[in-house]
C-alpha cells in the first residue's frame, strides 16, 4: 500500500528493447517461448514475402546501408525496432495477467 511510486513508474523510463529483453528474461519460459516462436514466424513471413513479390532488394546490402550508410534508415531501423520491442512486451505481459 505505501510502496514507493517510482519504482512502479520505473517500467516506462529507459529503452523499450532493454525492458522487453529484461521481460522477456524473467518470464515464464512458456510465455517467453510462445512470444519468440511468434518473432520468428512473423520474420519467416517476411522473408517469404519478399520471395513471393520477387523484389529484387538484396536484403543484406540493404541491411548494411541501414546500418551504416543512411542515418535516415539507422534511425527508422531503430524506431521499428523499438516499436517491436514495446508490442512483444505488451503480449508478454497482457499474457502473465
Amino acid at each position: 500500500m505505501w510502496e514507493n511510486k517510482e519504482d512502479e513508474l520505473d517500467m516506462f523510463y529507459g529503452s523499450p528493447i532493454d525492458k522487453w529483453k529484461e521481460v522477456i528474461f524473467n518470464a515464464s519460459r512458456t510465455l517467453a517461448s510462445k512470444e519468440l516462436d511468434r518473432l520468428l514466424e512473423e520474420l519467416a513471413l517476411y522473408e517469404l514475402l519478399f520471395e513471393e513479390i520477387e523484389c529484387n532488394v538484396d536484403l543484406r546490402e540493404f541491411y548494411y546501408k541501414a546500418k551504416n550508410e543512411s542515418a535516415e534508415l539507422k534511425k527508422r531501423l531503430e524506431d521499428n525496432k523499438q516499436s517491436i520491442a514495446l508490442e512483444s512486451t505488451s503480449k508478454i505481459l497482457s499474457e502473465n495477467e
